[in-house]
């Protein structure tokens, strides 16, 4: 992928983060530049247009999502990245699957844990604009020796 078709993939991707979240964008545009060209970064993409991605990092056996956001809710288009992300995971022969989510965030918790996600800690203070807690979540897919 050239540079050019990473600035406007990251303006795109930044774009639906800011309509998604209720606290605008975690991240800017330059941030989403440069995740793209971490060779450990992916993004799975829903429609021509990008209506939604997931964004995640795989280190060896764990995934740890970065972002997931779409523009319209309510259609199962996220539930249609998670279950892509977790066969890939499955493919992959990946352990767990990690993620943040704001403490008050209960929407994204609930789809996480409709998926099996469970709650294994908190980030105290680990959120900005406003300061609040995150919440750590897990999703065991396999065991690299099964």
């Amino acid at each position: 992928m050239d540079k050019s078709v990473d600035k406007e993939l990251a303006q795109k991707f930044w774009e639906i983060s800011q309509e998604a979240y209720a606290y605008d964008s975690p991240w800017t545009a330059e941030q989403f530049a440069s995740d793209l060209a971490q060779s450990h970064s992916h993004y799975f993409m829903e429609s021509e247009e990008i209506a939604a991605f997931l964004g995640f990092h795989q280190v060896c056996d764990e995934i740890e999502i970065t972002n997931i956001a779409t523009v319209v809710k309510g259609q199962g288009t996220g539930g249609k990245l998670m279950r892509r992300l977790i066969q890939y995971a499955k493919s992959q022969k990946i352990a767990s699957i990690f993620l943040e989510v704001r403490a008050s965030n209960h929407e994204a918790r609930l789809f996480y844990g409709k998926f099996g996600f469970q709650v294994i800690g908190t980030r105290k203070k680990y959120y900005q604009h406003p300061t609040e807690d995150a919440v750590l979540m897990s999703l065991k897919v396999g065991n690299k020796d099964e």
